[in-house]
């Protein structure tokens, strides 16, 4: 099962869109010796790698059957039919793609695998072993591709039954797929003989499958298996076959396998098999007794799968045991509480931004830039530089930036930066910066660059410039009026109050200036009387 883009919160990073995108091998058409046109890979495959998706038009049965007459009579050799589902086939003849060119072979290095991608069944072919490349690929028409009538088989290996389809083949081989086989527990197809048997038996050649797997013992459950045999479940349109997938899954009473199965969607794929076989009130006991072993903490995955919907119709149903079963299934399922979750962040149709990959890490961001807080009211911020270098860091891939470990070993001592460099941060990223404007994400081991500096003026030469600046700035008419040096403008207005104060000394009295002249000595010092008096004192 593929994710989709809706449901898929890891965006361009989801490695489980295959088909989606289109992610084939690199192959190309070769021309054999007996078996027409072939295909070859080009590089090694290792074991399950998509190679490509098997391309044609979905028909129905009536459709399949007219055009095996008309290609016969058009006298095509070679058909390109395969089962899809109960009652569906694809056509390649006419319309494909590469994958039609795989051919037949006994000992086959790939196979056949069913897969959902959103709402359709698409079939892919994938490596079933490690292959080098210039090796050609095939795989088995005896249950996923066949023709009107047997064909002869020119695969050359030891085991070659002869025949492509056709009756021949069909008695000496299963018609199950290698991945029913092993979500049956029996092992794979060439081990029938190694299953745990109830008693010593072969699988004789007219012997019809569902008989042989009744009379075989399967394997228990494991956590391993879990995903096959959900994944079996899915595709299954066979009766028999569900029944005993089921079975596998109501006896084991292991805890960590019945979380493995809740976890791979077990409410989701159980919930339309009891629309499916609600007429079969064994198939549906069988069901029901599972949805009771199922370990049971939240109602959240009960009410996202809508099966306690499809539960209640069973309470009104007409059987006795389904109708209590049912009811008591509910009570149960109604006592449970709904955990919270944080809600997806809804996108919208006609945007064209890439969507927010780290919402299913909101909680956690949340504590991180609480964290970041404490510690900047406790420490000073660290600079800030220019901003941060473009691309990648190193030629290494870079991580998911959603991504943190939990533990982080610490640092080795690292000697101080070179002059001339300085460290900044961005989004929690290191990176270095000069004074010439360059940032780098590698720690620098070199000195900066420095222009070289100017060298120190002298006092002539800063007076020069000051005069050069002023005599440049200035026009002749300045320069005129600077030549000139100006007087102070009140010192017309000094002379004037000094020819006031002679003139008025002049027209004083002689006994007015003596007096005026004893007063301005004694308040500078002592008059001329004082000293007289002081030196007739000191002669005697």
């Amino acid at each position: 099962m593929e994710c989709v883009e809706e449901e898929c919160n890891c965006g361009s990073g989801c490695q489980n869109q295959r088909f989606q995108r289109k992610q084939y091998a690199s192959v190309s058409v070769i021309e054999t010796e007996k078996k027409g046109f072939g295909l070859r890979t080009d590089s090694d495959l290792n074991p399950h790698d998509f190679i490509y998706e098997y391309v044609g038009e979905v028909i129905n049965e009536n459709q399949f059957r007219r055009r095996m007459i008309q290609y016969d009579e058009e006298g095509i050799k070679h058909f390109y039919f395969m089962s899809l589902s109960k009652g569906e086939f694809v056509d390649a003849t006419r319309k494909g793609n590469l994958g039609r060119f795989c051919n037949h072979s006994c000992k086959p290095n790939c196979y056949v695998d069913k897969w959902i991608v959103g709402d359709k069944l698409r079939m892919g072919i994938f490596a079933g072993r490690r292959i080098k490349a210039g090796e050609e690929l095939v795989f088995n028409y005896n249950v996923d591709r066949y023709g009107a009538d047997p064909q002869p088989c020119y695969c050359g290996e030891l085991n070659c039954t002869g025949y492509i389809g056709g009756k021949t083949q069909t008695e000496r081989a299963t018609k199950l797929s290698p991945q029913t086989i092993e979500a049956l527990g029996i092992d794979d197809g060439d081990g029938w003989d190694a299953a745990v048997p109830r008693r010593p038996k072969k699988k004789k050649q007219a012997e019809d499958d569902e008989e042989y797997v009744n009379n075989v013992e399967p394997k228990a459950l494991d956590e391993k298996g879990v995903t096959t045999v959900m994944a079996t479940l899915v595709q299954c349109k066979e009766k028999w076959i569900f029944v005993k997938l089921l079975g596998r899954i109501q006896r084991c009473d292991d805890e960590r396998v019945l979380n493995r199965v809740v976890k791979m969607h077990g409410y989701q794929i159980l919930n339309p098999a009891l629309t499916t076989w609600k007429e079969d009130y064994n198939v549906v006991l069988q069901i029901l007794d599972i949805l009771n072993k199922f370990p049971r903490i939240t109602r959240n995955k009960i009410t996202d799968s809508k099966i306690d919907e499809t539960v209640k119709t069973l309470t009104t149903c007409g059987d006795e045991k389904v109708q209590t079963t049912a009811t008591a299934l509910l009570k149960e399922w109604s006592t449970l509480e709904v955990g919270y979750r944080i809600p997806r962040k809804k996108r919208d149709e006609n945007s064209t931004s890439t969507p927010d990959r780290l919402d299913h890490f909101q909680r956690r961001e949340s504590n991180r830039d609480e964290e970041k807080e404490r510690r900047k009211s406790r420490s000073p911020e660290p600079p800030k530089g220019p901003a941060a270098p473009t691309g990648p860091r190193n030629n290494i891939p870079q991580r998911n930036p959603g991504y943190r470990p939990a533990f982080r070993p610490p640092r080795p001592f690292q000697h101080p930066l070179p002059s001339g460099w300085f460290i900044a941060y961005a989004n929690g990223k290191t990176y270095y910066y000069n004074g010439n404007g360059q940032t780098t994400w590698v720690r620098p081991t070199m000195p900066a660059y420095q222009p070289p500096q100017p060298k120190p003026m002298s006092s002539d030469q800063r007076l020069q410039e000051i005069i050069d600046s002023i005599t440049k700035n200035t026009t002749p008419k300045e320069k005129a009026a600077a030549a000139v040096p100006q007087q102070p403008a009140n010192s017309e207005a000094k002379k004037e109050k000094k020819k006031e104060g002679h003139e008025k000394w002049r027209s004083l009295s002689e006994e007015k200036k003596k007096k005026l002249y004893e007063n301005t000595v004694r308040r500078r010092g002592k008059s001329p009387r004082d000293q007289r008096e002081k030196k007739k004192k000191g002669k005697n």
